[in-house]
């Protein structure tokens, strides 16, 4: 059996989007379905005594539980055949869905709970998952359900002048594509110096510049080209535009069901470190968006 998918639940109204993609992606990789939901509340009094279902911590868990099962029974009725556990743990969202999802396939989470606000771009608890897992994390942005045959399309930002897309991130984003039959395009953005320094650099022939563009597509090419060979079936697309790295890859994802981006492990591998463009795209991009521990 391959590792389960886990998704974490907010509320069944807000988190109806994430668990539509989850389950999705289960049986995309024939794995099992992992709900789980993070409840808050103190302690118990008495170290390593549960409390029972008369004090507030146990009426707490049962709320959550009954969740779950809820969850549950919604999914096996769309889903009769994918096999789903429950989970439900005291403590933050995101240590304890990383923790549960520290084997796993990937985690799943809605870019906005009921805790968030209209106008939101992101909420606190799936940046929170995001920055602890150690396995990757698919962000499905909006409310609405997940429409997986609008764009038929896979994107995935590569950096090809300091690669934080390597095997892991490339890999991902090809068996993403291949087990949808989804076409995929692989996206270098890169930053026109003479746009950004006109007088400096005014002075040089526009030719001067026109050879970065070329070394950029030969070294895109040459990081995709293994995964094109193990996925011949798999239409691919190299791109190399020139713009802001985060305006590209937002504007590019209108075009795309899922966008994968890689992020670098902290050197004691607990978690990822987001950059600026990470960020950006987690904030505004139009599709769902995967984040992969490279």
């Amino acid at each position: 059996m391959r590792p389960a998918v886990v998704v974490g639940i907010d509320d069944i109204e807000h988190s109806a989007g994430a668990i539509t993609a989850a389950a999705h992606e289960a049986e995309l990789h024939g794995a099992p379905l992992w709900l789980a939901h993070a409840y808050h509340w103190l302690p118990p009094a008495t170290v390593g005594v549960t409390p029972g279902n008369d004090s507030p911590e146990g009426a707490v868990r049962d709320a959550a539980t009954d969740l779950l099962a809820r969850a549950a029974a919604e999914v096996h009725a769309a889903h009769p055949d994918l096999e789903v556990h429950t989970y439900a743990m005291s403590g933050q969202p995101g240590p304890c869905l990383a923790e549960l999802a520290k084997d796993a396939a990937m985690v799943v989470v809605g870019g906005r709970g009921r805790g968030g606000f209209a106008g939101m771009l992101l909420g606190s608890a799936a940046l929170s998952t995001v920055v602890h897992a150690n396995c990757p994390v698919l962000v499905v942005r909006g409310q609405q359900n997940v429409d997986f045959a609008a764009a038929q399309r896979v994107l995935v930002g590569v950096d090809v002048l300091a690669p934080t897309t390597g095997g892991n991130v490339l890999g991902f984003a090809f068996e993403e594509a291949a087990l949808r039959g989804y076409g995929l395009v692989a996206l270098n953005a890169r930053q026109d110096p003479s746009y950004q320094y006109p007088i400096t650099l005014g002075s040089f022939a526009r030719s001067q510049f026109t050879e970065l563009p070329g070394e950029h597509r030969l070294r895109l090419e040459s990081l995709v080209a293994p995964w094109r060979e193990k996925h011949p079936d798999t239409y691919v697309q190299t791109q190399v535009l020139t713009g802001v790295p985060s305006r590209v890859l937002v504007d590019s994802s209108r075009l795309a069901d899922l966008l994968v981006l890689g992020a670098q492990r902290y050197s004691d591998g607990d978690g990822v470190r987001l950059g600026g463009l990470a960020h950006a795209v987690l904030h505004h991009a139009h599709c769902t968006v995967a984040i992969v521990p490279e």
